[in-house]
């Protein structure tokens, strides 16, 4: 996504105050992630307190982004609106498309910070939150399985492979492929196969880090991006989840089902220079190149791709 026009900084004089009024006992504030990385995350704002938006840890509200700065902007939120001032971001801070160091914002206004990232402000009743999370899940689950959908993957692998770039932390990709599953929808039909799908996702939900993205990339292809994690590392995972799946037993009208899984496994090393697509392409290919030749030899193993060091 291109970094929005150049446009005049707003630079309204209005004094840097909100009155710390609690909320109404209907409506609180809130940020909706709208766009980026975290899409359909919410994050509560304290009515009187001022909140810092950015890419560090020690942030209030963090927002993994890379062209997110590390303190970004600060929030302080009333009953009936809220301010936000720019805190000396390298990429500047936009409200409604408008770029701003110090503006009042109203219920309903998008900010905008970084590259990807799109905030909205809203205030939100217990029944408008609940909608406003149904509609987040729904756009971010797989239906069947409830984990991460391709859409947030393809997000995140984008998101991840700039922080191999900007911070020089190694990335593991794994793609994960279920062995011999169209025989199981021949021999059971679907119903069996969806369960074969919902139990290998539960299994693996045990088996990552509570840190660690997992998604349904679809059918019966799964993958994991574990940040932070080098060869090794990785290697340690791919080998837990595949065990974790071949301890686990399926039983479908008194016939137990015996489940394996493939996986693919590369890491990213280092990464010279960001080019979205073609670091996305090249990640993703190393690992299905690795999941084709441990599906090749019989499956039910952990097949590694050479490490990448992009150009």
């Amino acid at each position: 996504m291109a970094s929005p026009p150049e446009t005049p900084i707003d630079e309204r004089t209005d004094a840097w105050s909100v009155a710390p009024r609690p909320p109404s006992p209907d409506r609180r504030p809130y940020l909706l992630v709208l766009s980026g990385p975290q899409f359909g995350e919410l994050f509560p704002l304290e009515p009187g307190s001022e909140q810092v938006i950015g890419r560090d840890r020690a942030c209030h509200f963090r927002l993994r982004d890379a062209g997110v700065s590390r303190s970004h902007a600060m929030v302080l939120a009333s009953s009936d609106g809220a301010r936000l001032r720019d805190l000396g971001s390298r990429n500047g801070t936009y409200v409604d498309g408008i770029r701003v160091t110090d503006c009042r914002l109203e219920d309903g206004q998008r900010v905008q910070v970084g590259m990807h990232s799109t905030l909205k402000y809203c205030l939100c009743d217990d029944i408008e939150l609940e909608f406003q999370k149904k509609v987040a899940e729904g756009a971010l689950q797989d239906p069947l399985t409830g984990l991460f959908n391709r859409r947030h993957f393809d997000h995140r692998l984008s998101a991840e492979l700039a922080a191999v770039h900007r911070h020089s932390r190694p990335l593991s990709l794994l793609v994960i492929d279920v062995d011999g599953f169209q025989r199981v929808n021949d021999a059971h039909g679907q119903s069996a196969g969806d369960e074969t799908l919902k139990m290998i996702a539960h299994v693996m939900q045990g088996a990552v880090r509570r840190e660690d993205i997992l998604a349904r990339l679809g059918s019966d292809d799964f993958a994991v991006l574990a940040r932070e994690t080098a060869p090794a590392g990785g290697k340690a995972l791919a080998d837990r989840i595949r065990k974790a799946v071949e301890r686990s037993r399926l039983s479908f009208r008194g016939e137990e089902l015996s489940l394996s899984v493939t996986v693919g496994l590369a890491v990213v090393t280092s990464l010279a220079s960001y080019a979205a697509m073609r670091a996305d392409a090249a990640a993703l290919e190393a690992a299905l190149a690795a999941l084709r030749q441990g599906k090749s030899g019989g499956g039910n193993c952990v097949s590694v791709a050479a490490p990448l060091a992009l150009p």
